[in-house]
Protein backbone atom coordinates (compact mmCIF):
# COMPACT_ATOMS: atom_id res chain seq x y z
CA UNK A 1 0.00 0.00 0.00
CA UNK A 2 0.83 3.20 -0.58
CA UNK A 3 0.70 5.78 2.05
CA UNK A 4 -1.54 8.91 1.54
CA UNK A 5 -0.90 12.75 1.58
CA UNK A 6 -2.05 12.74 5.46
CA UNK A 7 -0.30 10.26 6.22
CA UNK A 8 2.92 10.82 4.90
CA UNK A 9 2.10 14.11 7.01
CA UNK A 10 1.31 12.51 10.46
CA UNK A 11 4.23 10.28 10.51
CA UNK A 12 7.03 12.46 8.98
CA UNK A 13 8.87 12.17 12.07
CA UNK A 14 9.93 8.68 11.85
CA UNK A 15 9.81 8.40 8.01
CA UNK A 16 12.63 11.08 8.69
CA UNK A 17 14.62 8.64 10.49
CA UNK A 18 17.79 7.22 8.56
CA UNK A 19 17.00 4.01 7.19
CA UNK A 20 13.42 4.35 7.78
CA UNK A 21 12.08 6.65 4.98
CA UNK A 22 8.60 5.43 2.96
CA UNK A 23 9.30 2.30 2.42
CA UNK A 24 9.62 1.21 5.42
CA UNK A 25 6.88 3.01 6.92
CA UNK A 26 4.76 1.55 4.10
CA UNK A 27 6.01 -2.17 5.56
CA UNK A 28 4.54 -1.06 8.92
CA UNK A 29 1.16 -0.33 7.19
CA UNK A 30 1.22 -3.19 5.35
CA UNK A 31 2.03 -5.19 8.70
CA UNK A 32 -0.16 -7.64 10.18
CA UNK A 33 -0.14 -8.04 14.21
CA UNK A 34 -2.33 -9.91 16.43
CA UNK A 35 -2.15 -8.57 20.47
CA UNK A 36 -3.58 -11.26 22.74
CA UNK A 37 -4.18 -9.25 25.99
CA UNK A 38 -4.91 -5.66 26.33
CA UNK A 39 -3.84 -5.47 30.15
CA UNK A 40 -0.48 -4.46 32.07
CA UNK A 41 1.90 -5.87 29.02
CA UNK A 42 -0.52 -5.45 26.13
CA UNK A 43 -1.65 -1.19 27.07
CA UNK A 44 1.97 -0.14 25.80
CA UNK A 45 2.04 -2.89 22.98
CA UNK A 46 -1.00 -1.81 21.58
CA UNK A 47 -0.41 2.17 21.95
CA UNK A 48 2.70 2.13 20.13
CA UNK A 49 2.08 -0.27 17.92
CA UNK A 50 -0.60 1.84 16.46
CA UNK A 51 1.00 4.85 17.01
CA UNK A 52 3.87 3.76 15.26
CA UNK A 53 1.41 2.72 11.97
CA UNK A 54 0.78 -0.82 11.62
CA UNK A 55 -1.83 -0.73 9.65
CA UNK A 56 -4.04 -3.52 11.03
CA UNK A 57 -3.92 -4.38 15.11
CA UNK A 58 -6.36 -7.46 16.55
CA UNK A 59 -7.13 -6.57 19.88
CA UNK A 60 -7.94 -9.93 21.33
CA UNK A 61 -9.21 -10.09 24.84
CA UNK A 62 -12.16 -10.85 27.05
CA UNK A 63 -11.88 -9.26 29.88
CA UNK A 64 -12.60 -5.68 31.93
CA UNK A 65 -11.60 -2.93 32.97
CA UNK A 66 -10.56 -2.89 36.80
CA UNK A 67 -9.96 0.56 39.00
CA UNK A 68 -7.02 -1.58 40.70
CA UNK A 69 -5.38 -2.46 36.88
CA UNK A 70 -5.12 1.62 36.02
CA UNK A 71 -1.53 2.03 37.16
CA UNK A 72 -0.29 -0.48 34.38
CA UNK A 73 -3.02 0.11 31.98
CA UNK A 74 -2.56 4.04 30.53
CA UNK A 75 -4.23 3.16 27.15
CA UNK A 76 -7.55 3.47 29.36
CA UNK A 77 -9.53 6.34 31.32
CA UNK A 78 -11.23 6.28 34.60
CA UNK A 79 -14.79 6.02 32.86
CA UNK A 80 -13.78 3.09 30.75
CA UNK A 81 -13.81 1.18 34.25
CA UNK A 82 -15.68 -2.01 33.79
CA UNK A 83 -16.26 -1.94 29.72
CA UNK A 84 -14.74 -4.11 27.64
CA UNK A 85 -11.14 -3.72 27.60
CA UNK A 86 -10.43 -4.89 23.75
CA UNK A 87 -13.13 -2.31 22.73
CA UNK A 88 -11.94 0.27 24.92
CA UNK A 89 -8.57 0.13 23.61
CA UNK A 90 -9.96 0.13 19.93
CA UNK A 91 -11.25 3.56 20.38
CA UNK A 92 -8.94 5.28 22.97
CA UNK A 93 -6.10 3.95 19.96
CA UNK A 94 -8.20 5.43 17.04
CA UNK A 95 -8.30 8.45 19.02
CA UNK A 96 -4.56 8.60 18.05
CA UNK A 97 -4.04 7.39 14.71
CA UNK A 98 -7.37 6.92 12.61
CA UNK A 99 -4.76 5.26 9.68
CA UNK A 100 -4.81 1.72 11.70
CA UNK A 101 -7.55 -0.48 11.55
CA UNK A 102 -7.94 -1.46 15.22
CA UNK A 103 -10.40 -4.82 15.42
CA UNK A 104 -11.62 -5.50 18.89
CA UNK A 105 -12.37 -9.10 19.56
CA UNK A 106 -14.04 -9.85 22.81
CA UNK A 107 -12.59 -13.99 23.01
CA UNK A 108 -10.81 -15.57 25.17
CA UNK A 109 -7.92 -17.74 23.28
CA UNK A 110 -8.77 -21.26 22.71
CA UNK A 111 -8.02 -24.21 21.51
CA UNK A 112 -11.35 -24.14 19.82
CA UNK A 113 -11.33 -21.08 17.97
CA UNK A 114 -6.96 -19.92 17.92
CA UNK A 115 -6.84 -21.31 14.67
CA UNK A 116 -9.39 -18.64 13.24
CA UNK A 117 -7.80 -16.10 15.36
CA UNK A 118 -4.47 -16.66 13.14
CA UNK A 119 -6.36 -16.03 9.85
CA UNK A 120 -4.90 -13.20 7.99
CA UNK A 121 -2.04 -11.98 10.66
CA UNK A 122 1.77 -11.72 10.33
CA UNK A 123 2.63 -12.46 13.32
CA UNK A 124 1.36 -12.52 16.97
CA UNK A 125 2.34 -11.23 20.30
CA UNK A 126 1.31 -12.97 23.27
CA UNK A 127 0.61 -10.15 26.03
CA UNK A 128 -1.47 -12.48 28.31
CA UNK A 129 1.13 -13.75 30.85
CA UNK A 130 -0.97 -16.71 31.40
CA UNK A 131 1.28 -19.74 30.92
CA UNK A 132 -1.42 -22.11 29.47
CA UNK A 133 -2.12 -19.37 26.69
CA UNK A 134 1.37 -19.38 25.80
CA UNK A 135 0.95 -22.83 25.26
CA UNK A 136 -1.90 -22.47 23.34
CA UNK A 137 -0.61 -20.05 21.05
CA UNK A 138 2.90 -21.68 20.64
CA UNK A 139 0.99 -24.64 19.27
CA UNK A 140 -1.06 -23.86 17.20
CA UNK A 141 1.74 -20.62 15.51
CA UNK A 142 4.22 -24.16 15.17
CA UNK A 143 1.25 -26.07 13.20
CA UNK A 144 0.33 -22.70 11.43
CA UNK A 145 3.62 -21.93 10.50
CA UNK A 146 3.12 -18.45 12.33
CA UNK A 147 6.33 -16.22 14.08
CA UNK A 148 5.15 -14.90 17.58
CA UNK A 149 6.43 -13.09 20.90
CA UNK A 150 6.11 -13.02 24.30
CA UNK A 151 6.51 -11.13 27.24
CA UNK A 152 6.43 -11.47 30.89
CA UNK A 153 6.65 -9.75 33.53
CA UNK A 154 7.06 -10.88 37.29
CA UNK A 155 7.42 -7.40 39.57
CA UNK A 156 10.76 -6.24 39.00
CA UNK A 157 11.35 -8.75 36.54
CA UNK A 158 10.92 -9.46 33.08
CA UNK A 159 11.41 -11.32 29.78
CA UNK A 160 10.71 -10.92 26.03
CA UNK A 161 11.65 -13.41 23.17
CA UNK A 162 10.35 -14.16 19.68
CA UNK A 163 9.73 -18.05 18.65
CA UNK A 164 9.13 -19.55 15.52
CA UNK A 165 10.63 -17.14 13.40
CA UNK A 166 12.58 -17.34 10.15
CA UNK A 167 16.23 -17.56 10.72
CA UNK A 168 18.92 -15.82 8.43
CA UNK A 169 20.34 -19.48 7.49
CA UNK A 170 16.20 -20.39 6.51
CA UNK A 171 16.24 -22.26 9.18
CA UNK A 172 13.34 -21.41 12.34
CA UNK A 173 13.99 -20.28 15.62
CA UNK A 174 13.08 -22.21 18.88
CA UNK A 175 9.65 -21.98 19.86
CA UNK A 176 8.39 -21.21 23.78
CA UNK A 177 8.08 -25.19 24.59
CA UNK A 178 11.99 -25.20 23.61
CA UNK A 179 12.78 -22.50 26.16
CA UNK A 180 9.93 -23.51 29.25
CA UNK A 181 13.40 -23.87 31.59
CA UNK A 182 14.92 -21.09 30.66
CA UNK A 183 12.06 -18.66 31.48
CA UNK A 184 11.18 -20.29 34.96
CA UNK A 185 13.99 -18.45 35.56
CA UNK A 186 12.24 -15.06 35.53
CA UNK A 187 9.08 -15.90 37.03
CA UNK A 188 8.75 -14.33 40.24
CA UNK A 189 5.17 -15.26 42.08
CA UNK A 190 5.36 -12.69 44.42
CA UNK A 191 2.04 -10.37 45.60
CA UNK A 192 2.02 -7.03 43.28
CA UNK A 193 2.22 -5.56 39.94
CA UNK A 194 4.55 -1.96 38.72
CA UNK A 195 3.44 -0.18 36.06
CA UNK A 196 6.83 0.93 34.84
CA UNK A 197 8.02 -2.26 34.34
CA UNK A 198 5.55 -3.04 32.32
CA UNK A 199 5.84 -0.15 30.45
CA UNK A 200 9.35 -0.63 29.81
CA UNK A 201 8.94 -4.00 28.90
CA UNK A 202 6.19 -3.09 26.84
CA UNK A 203 8.59 -0.70 24.61
CA UNK A 204 10.90 -3.41 24.22
CA UNK A 205 8.91 -5.48 22.96
CA UNK A 206 7.55 -2.55 20.28
CA UNK A 207 11.24 -1.73 19.31
CA UNK A 208 12.08 -5.52 18.59
CA UNK A 209 8.90 -6.09 16.61
CA UNK A 210 9.34 -3.00 14.63
CA UNK A 211 12.62 -3.87 13.68
CA UNK A 212 11.27 -7.57 12.83
CA UNK A 213 8.49 -6.06 10.54
CA UNK A 214 10.63 -4.03 8.62
CA UNK A 215 13.57 -6.37 8.24
CA UNK A 216 16.08 -5.56 10.28
CA UNK A 217 18.15 -8.56 11.18
CA UNK A 218 18.51 -9.69 14.76
CA UNK A 219 16.39 -8.39 17.33
CA UNK A 220 14.02 -11.26 19.22
CA UNK A 221 14.85 -14.59 16.34
CA UNK A 222 16.01 -16.97 18.41
CA UNK A 223 16.60 -14.82 21.24
CA UNK A 224 15.46 -14.36 25.02
CA UNK A 225 15.79 -10.96 26.52
CA UNK A 226 15.91 -11.17 29.99
CA UNK A 227 15.34 -7.74 32.27
CA UNK A 228 16.34 -7.10 36.29
CA UNK A 229 14.52 -3.59 36.44
CA UNK A 230 15.86 -3.60 40.45
CA UNK A 231 19.69 -4.37 39.83
CA UNK A 232 19.49 -2.42 36.38
CA UNK A 233 20.40 -6.10 34.32
CA UNK A 234 19.77 -7.19 31.14
CA UNK A 235 20.87 -10.48 29.87
CA UNK A 236 20.19 -11.67 25.96
CA UNK A 237 19.99 -15.80 25.63
CA UNK A 238 20.48 -18.05 22.78
CA UNK A 239 17.58 -19.78 22.08
CA UNK A 240 18.10 -23.31 20.63
CA UNK A 241 15.36 -25.27 18.74
CA UNK A 242 14.83 -28.79 20.53
CA UNK A 243 14.13 -31.34 17.62
CA UNK A 244 11.89 -33.81 19.81
CA UNK A 245 9.63 -30.85 20.73
CA UNK A 246 9.65 -29.45 17.60
CA UNK A 247 8.81 -33.28 16.18
CA UNK A 248 5.87 -33.91 19.28
CA UNK A 249 4.23 -30.09 18.97
CA UNK A 250 4.10 -30.61 15.08
CA UNK A 251 2.72 -34.44 15.55
CA UNK A 252 -0.27 -33.21 18.26
CA UNK A 253 -1.23 -30.22 17.37
CA UNK A 254 -3.34 -28.23 19.20
CA UNK A 255 -4.14 -30.08 22.49
CA UNK A 256 -7.24 -29.67 24.58
CA UNK A 257 -8.25 -27.01 26.94
CA UNK A 258 -7.90 -29.68 29.95
CA UNK A 259 -4.48 -30.53 28.58
CA UNK A 260 -3.00 -27.41 28.64
CA UNK A 261 -4.88 -26.57 31.94
CA UNK A 262 -7.29 -23.52 30.51
CA UNK A 263 -9.99 -22.73 32.65
CA UNK A 264 -12.96 -21.72 29.97
CA UNK A 265 -14.79 -18.68 30.87
CA UNK A 266 -18.12 -18.07 29.64
CA UNK A 267 -18.34 -16.50 26.06
CA UNK A 268 -18.90 -12.49 26.44
CA UNK A 269 -22.15 -11.02 26.06
CA UNK A 270 -21.80 -7.63 24.36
Amino acid sequence: MTLTEKEIQHFKNPIAVPGIGLEMQEKLQDARVLVVGAGGLGSPVLQYLSASGVGVLGIADYGVINDEDMHRQPIYQMQDIRKHKAKMAASRLWAVNPYTKHYPMLVQVKPENIALLLVGFDLVIDCSQHQPTHLVINDACVKHDKPFVIGEVHNWMAWCAGFNMPMPDGSTSATYRCALELTEGYRNFDAGAIGATHGATGMHIVCEVLKYLIGVPGGLAGKLHGMDYLHNQTQLHDLTPDPAVLQNTREQGVLSAEEYGLEIVPDVED
